[in-house]
């Protein structure tokens, strides 16, 4: 495996002139970038949430040729699909699958309430809605808990 080099220290290389060679390879369904400086040659990484360095791998190469020209600005670059197998989808990331539907039915829960506040706001301006006095709700309140400590 060949070593790796940070994103930010590939972008100095490039303002400096010294990468000889710039290469995005595939391997299977992803592709990474191999660039060349000097006399040695190294892959592109990236430091994951848990603080590990490892290989920066990206989906397509449009996601590639965003990473070059935007963070590294390197616009000229080969690339090499020998090995690009599309069929061999990786297995997604379960825990990004799961936070997704926690966020959706998060939101779906805040639409619900949200309208509910919105029905009631406007049952009170059209009258539709009781208002029920301070000490009435103390009455109900006093019943409820008398009701609750009772089972």
């Amino acid at each position: 495996m060949l070593n790796l080099i940070a994103p930010q220290s590939l972008k100095d290389l490039v303002d400096a002139n010294a990468i000889r060679h710039a290469t995005v390879v595939a391997d299977n369904d992803v592709f990474k970038i191999t660039v060349k400086y000097g006399m040695v040659e190294r892959i592109v990484s990236v430091r994951t949430r848990e603080g590990q360095i490892k290989e920066r791998l990206f989906s397509s190469l449009d996601a590639v040729a965003k990473f070059m020209r935007e963070k590294v600005h390197l616009a000229q670059y080969e690339v090499n699909a020998a090995n690009f197998h599309p069929a061999t989808k990786r297995v997604k990331r379960p825990d990004t699958a799961i936070r997704l539907k926690e966020a959706h039915a998060a939101l779906s829960h805040s639409d619900w309430l949200q309208q509910k506040v919105q029905a009631s706001r406007a049952g009170l301006a059209d009258g539709s809605n009781e208002r029920i006095a301070p000490d009435e709700w103390q009455k109900i309140r006093a019943r409820k808990m008398a009701m609750r400590d009772a089972l």
